[in-house]
């Protein structure tokens, strides 16, 4: 199931790349055909149905995925309870996703999110030092809170820009 939902997660990152996406066999096939050395495609039936039947696919936008629910409560003082769970758990657990929701009549407080129930247990146990009645719950998440799409570098500027900026920081100073 892991490799399934991760070999999911791969084609939906590829097809996210416009210059990837754009691609159908037509396209392939024209650009093989032409240049220095030509290649003749010939398709295969049951292949190509194959692949048509996959790109008219809806692409899947939600996945089943699970959460730990540190806070349900709907009495009187509900909404002050889950917002100092919150708070308490931001600041205890520093960089990992904590929201706070109200569905009628409860609020709720939930923390992470997790493809398999496995990670979910193995974080569970570490929030159950602050949070001892918290438990795993099922969700559907959007499959995006799961795609990490890498931030560009920036490089630095070289030495001598960073010395001429201080230096002439100094002399407005004066």
């Amino acid at each position: 199931m892991k490799k399934i939902v991760l070999l999911l997660l791969a084609v939906v990152a590829w097809s996210w790349n416009d210059e990837v996406s754009a691609q159908n066999i037509a396209a392939v096939k024209s650009r093989l055909a032409t240049g220095k050395n030509p290649v003749s495609v010939v398709e295969q039936s049951d292949a190509s149905m194959a692949v048509r039947t996959i790109e008219q696919k809806p692409k899947r936008e939600k996945v089943t995925g699970y959460t730990i629910l540190l806070l349900s409560d709907n009495s009187h003082q509900a909404r002050e309870k889950a917002v100092a769970a919150r708070d308490l758990f931001r600041d205890t657990f520093v960089g990992v996703n904590v929201e706070m929701y109200y569905e009628s009549p409860s609020f709720y407080v939930t923390a992470g999110r997790y493809l398999t129930k496995e990670e979910a247990i193995i974080e569970l146990w570490r929030f159950r030092s602050v949070f001892p009645k918290a438990i795993v719950q099922s969700r559907t998440l959007p499959i995006t809170d799961f795609i990490e799409i890498p931030k560009p570098i920036r490089p630095e500027p070289p030495v001598e820009a960073v010395m001429a900026d201080s230096v002439k920081v100094v002399k407005d100073v004066k």
